[in-house]
């Protein structure tokens, strides 16, 4: 006797569990602001079950307020904050989806969604389900970075070494000459070449004089020595 009732029972929860319709939503939602969101509200259809109310409502406070109902009058938006940004699917049977569009940061709270049907002995069915929406807000800084393609730096080519540097060097002359400057790549001014040209010849010139200065005198000391 105690196994039949068992059964009886397990046999009636079955049919009130998966006899009836049951809604499947989300437990969160994350929408991007000033973005567009989709919160999910779908259901099987069953035989026999008619849906002849849909709600969303929204927390504020600590009273759900609602913000859209579905009748057999039609659908109407029951807050004007959502006017022209709220839309209930409607085309595929089972679904009643709450799309919310141009997201504020205030619009984050728990969102219901709470489907009625008529059963096929006349009673009515209610199940409701709870999600909560969620708004992120990205920094410019965040948006920029993922918006922007990356640019490519070009930068001229320099006729310079990390290893080893390379100096202009300056030359600076009172009177006519002025000032002459040569740097890397650039040949050397005429005159300054004459310039080395003469330094070159009067170092020559001048060891040459020291040099016959020398022998001359060594002479002298042999020629006094001989006498």
């Amino acid at each position: 006797m105690g196994i039949l009732l068992g059964l009886l029972l397990l046999g009636h929860l079955t049919v009130d569990t998966y006899g009836r319709p049951i809604l499947e939503v989300p437990e969160s939602v994350t929408g991007p602001w000033k973005g567009d969101v989709n919160l999910p509200c779908t259901y099987d259809p069953l035989q026999g079950y008619t849906q002849v109310l849909v709600k969303w409502l929204v927390q504020r406070g600590s009273d759900p307020v609602t913000i859209f109902l579905r009748d057999s009058s039609g659908d109407h938006i029951q807050q004007a904050k959502y006017q022209g940004r709220l839309h209930v699917s409607h085309k595929v049977p089972g679904d009643v989806s709450l799309q919310l569009s141009t997201l504020e940061m205030d619009d984050r709270s728990h969102y219901t969604c709470e489907v009625t049907w008529q059963t096929p002995d006349g009673n009515q069915v209610v199940r409701d389900k709870i999600t909560e929406l969620r708004v992120q807000k990205h920094s410019s800084k965040l948006l920029k970075t993922k918006t922007e393609a990356p640019t490519t730096m070009t930068y001229p080519l320099k006729a310079t070494s990390t290893v080893k540097q390379s100096w202009d060097w300056t030359t600076d002359m009172d009177g006519y000459l002025g000032e002459t400057s040569a740097g890397p790549g650039k040949s050397l001014p005429v005159f300054a070449i004459i310039l080395i040209i003469s330094l070159c010849c009067m170092v020559v010139f001048t060891m040459a004089y020291i040099m016959l200065c020398r022998k001359t005198s060594q002479q002298e000391h042999v020629y006094e020595a001989a006498r």
